[in-house]
């Protein structure tokens, strides 16, 4: 059974909880795969022609890439991190920004770092824009007294005890800037440990908010060379833009393991940060010739969602690529020729994939995406309702005295508000 959502709706996905707050993507799933194989496909032929007013990709991709100044950097990682800006720039089109971090001035890692998350925040969020932050350098893993698991990040492998505290970076104490934005966003780091990440502390989010890391919880990953994860996602980035239209970082992730010097033990994590979200983040190229800061003819300016309709499609065995593509196809027919309000269909997610079903967690997800979704809906009805109300109390019959006929003013005249005896002489002349 596929769900399809119009305007939002919210993906079935095959995960499982890991540390009590985020889910692990089980990518190499067959149903997994088959879900964001037909995902690309349906929103692919949904944006084709530019038939409804919010596109299914983004309008911008803003990345930036975290590194450690060479003067504190023990593993070397300049020259790929130069390597993976280059593709995102001149490949995907992305805009790129580096930073650095060091801890050789008075101002601590952490802050550096702080201060560039909230920068690029304030400098780049905004609606259909996704947010890529990219890491590299070392990570290790940090327990919370709560049994909570974390990750820090440094330069340098070993530390001295006595700076170890304060040249070390909790992720996760950074990581709540990122948890407020409008945009959807991607983390992508290569570092050990990467699956140690704690809990996030959302239950469900409207937009998407993933995790992809160079391995799982207490596994280690290759230093900068022919076998590192970054060396990897260059090669899989590269391959996925030449050989499909876009992908999911489930694709991604998949792609990553058949890099030719890819440890074979080696498995990234894919994570999402927080219990479920209504969509899965795709990566593009983005048109050469498009200028990012137009909006087409037919974009919305006001991407607020205003109704939500769900409809399941019950097939007899698994629909196929091309099924999907011909039902998007004649769908947008009867759309355009009905002239049907419609501001954007969203691939809704399978819900079952010959006999194999999503796991429990993932299906209380959608539950409580669309109860969430619903709810928002019924607070904004309030809200336009209450300031009806204001309104028309404003312009409500006024009465011009006791057993008189009323005048109907939305404002009475200042005259008659301060001169009673006015007021009488012209309620008599009536």
């Amino acid at each position: 059974m596929a769900s399809l959502n119009s305007d939002h709706g919210s993906p079935i996905l095959h995960a499982k909880q890991v540390h009590g707050g985020a889910a692990t993507v089980e990518y190499e799933d067959e149903f997994e795969k088959a879900n964001a194989s037909l995902q690309v496909a349906w929103s692919t032929v949904m944006d084709q022609n530019g038939y409804y007013r919010i596109p299914s990709f983004y309008k911008k991709v803003k990345c930036l890439l975290i590194s450690w100044d060479k003067a504190c950097d023990d593993l070397h990682t300049d020259q790929e991190v130069s390597e993976l800006a280059d593709v995102f720039e001149n490949t995907f089109k992305y805009q790129v920004t580096r930073k650095l971090l060091t801890s050789k001035t008075d101002k601590l890692p952490h802050q550096q770092l702080m201060m560039y998350i909230a920068n690029f925040l304030y400098e780049e969020d905004e609606k259909r824009t996704l947010l890529l932050v990219y890491y590299a350098g070392h990570g290790s893993p940090k327990s919370a007294d709560n049994g909570d698991h974390g990750l820090t990040l440094s330069g340098q492998r070993t530390l001295f005890e006595d700076t170890k505290e304060v040249n070390e970076i909790v992720w996760e104490s950074i990581e709540r800037n990122l948890n407020h934005t409008r945009g959807d966003v991607l983390e992508i780091f290569d570092c050990c440990y990467a699956g140690d990440l704690g809990r996030t502390g959302q239950t469900w989010s409207r937009r998407c908010f993933e995790f992809l890391g160079a391995c799982g919880s207490g596994n280690t990953t290759p230093s900068p060379g022919p076998k590192s994860f970054t060396k990897a996602l260059i090669w899989a980035l590269i391959s996925l833009a030449r050989d499909e239209t876009r992908f999911t970082i489930s694709g991604l992730s998949r792609k990553i393991r058949e890099a030719p010097n890819f440890p074979k033990n080696q498995v990234p994590v894919q994570l999402d940060r927080g219990a479920g979200s209504i969509e899965r983040i795709m990566l593009a190229p983005l048109p050469q010739t498009t200028d990012q800061t137009e909006t087409s003819p037919n974009e919305a300016q006001n991407t607020e969602p205003r109704g939500l309709l769900n409809l399941n499609f019950i097939f007899d065995k698994p629909p196929t690529k091309d099924i999907i593509t011909q039902f998007g196809e004649n769908l947008n027919k009867f759309i355009i020729r009905e002239k049907m309000p419609v501001d954007r269909i969203v691939w809704g997610g399978l819900t079952s994939w010959e006999g194999v079903q999503p796991s429990p967690g993932a299906h209380s997800q959608k539950l409580a995406a669309a109860k969430l979704f619903k709810a928002g809906l019924r607070r904004k009805s309030v809200r336009k309702q209450r300031e009806m109300d204001e309104r028309n109390a404003a312009r409500e019959l006024t009465p011009v005295s006791s057993g008189e006929r009323a005048i109907l003013s939305p404002s009475p005249p200042r005259d008659l508000l301060q001169n009673p005896t006015k007021k009488r002489r012209l309620s008599s002349e009536d």
